[in-house]
């Protein structure tokens, strides 16, 4: 089942606080999100990974995803591959999922992680990551702290935290789940208001023990001999993905993408414009337009 939402590109500039809302004069282009409707097995990439899904979540395929960060004014990282979300008009929060194809991340830093340290690099990433926001006309985001300092999980090879960002004097919280796997990372990113964030954590962990890659692509199937092996460790998955020399001497070769301000700032009413009128259409040749 295919959930086409429409709003019109007005409605969603007030709710966001874009810089430059077109007038009420002009003439509102519509604006689709295909979302699909569970229960459902979703698939994740280019059979790379599934997710399976109940009647109480939607889910967002990778060209969706990339139109929703669009419209909440998040840079685009070319990684997107999917979003999940509550069905319930009444719940604001989204889980974003990005693969980063680095290869196998070995493990060995778990044992001795520097929760400090990393949230300090994350400060200098962001504070430069802003530079690049206001040439786009959108809103900063600076760095509060940690909500949940990171840790790894050995059994099911996931490290996770949750960082409280601040932006406009709205306060919210990314809550990232790092699912390692054979040929790389995928990175989970529950974005919830602060108020939200409690209820959202569970959901979402059973939402994610119902991930798997598939077959080919897990992290026990690694081959040594053949395999590509990433540059670094689990610091750098917190960091920004950076090389080890790189976290080492505090400079970061990629940028700690914030997804928090357009979605949850803004609560359960961002969700109510986005789903408002929305209907169920069994259509899967609906165009994204």
């Amino acid at each position: 089942m295919i959930r086409v939402i429409r709003v019109s590109a007005a409605s969603i500039a007030i709710a966001v606080g874009f810089a430059g809302a077109p007038s009420t004069a002009q003439e509102p282009q519509a604006v689709q999100l295909n979302w699909q409707l569970g229960p459902m097995t979703a698939p994740i990439g280019d059979d790379l990974a599934e997710i399976d899904i109940g009647e109480d979540t939607i889910f967002l395929d990778a060209e969706g995803t990339r139109r929703l960060m669009e419209l909440t004014e998040n840079p685009l990282s070319g990684r997107e591959v999917a979003t999940l979300s509550s069905a319930s008009e009444d719940d604001s929060w989204f889980l974003v999922l990005e693969f980063d194809e680095v290869g196998y991340v070995a493990d060995e830093e778990k044992d001795d992680l520097d929760a400090d340290a990393m949230l300090e690099a994350i400060r200098a990433g962001t504070e430069a990551a802003n530079e690049a926001r206001l040439e786009r006309g959108w809103s900063t985001l600076s760095i509060v702290g940690w909500h949940e300092p990171p840790h790894y999980d050995e059994r099911s090879n996931h490290m996770s935290w949750a960082v409280i960002g601040e932006s406009n004097g709205h306060r919210t919280i990314n809550r990232i789940v790092k699912l390692l796997g054979r040929h790389g990372v995928m990175t989970a990113t529950l974005v919830a208001s602060p108020d939200e964030l409690v209820a959202a954590t569970p959901v979402a962990d059973v939402l994610l023990t119902n991930y798997r890659f598939r077959p080919g692509n897990t992290y026990a199937e690694f081959v040594p001999s053949t395999d590509k092996l990433a540059q670094y460790g689990l610091t750098a998955l917190v960091v920004g993905g950076a090389g080890a020399a790189l976290v080492k001497s505090g400079l970061l070769a990629r940028l700690w993408k914030p997804i928090v301000v357009g979605i949850a700032a803004l609560g359960a009413g961002l969700k109510r414009v986005f789903f408002s009128g929305r209907s169920a259409h069994h259509d899967p040749e609906a165009p994204i337009t």
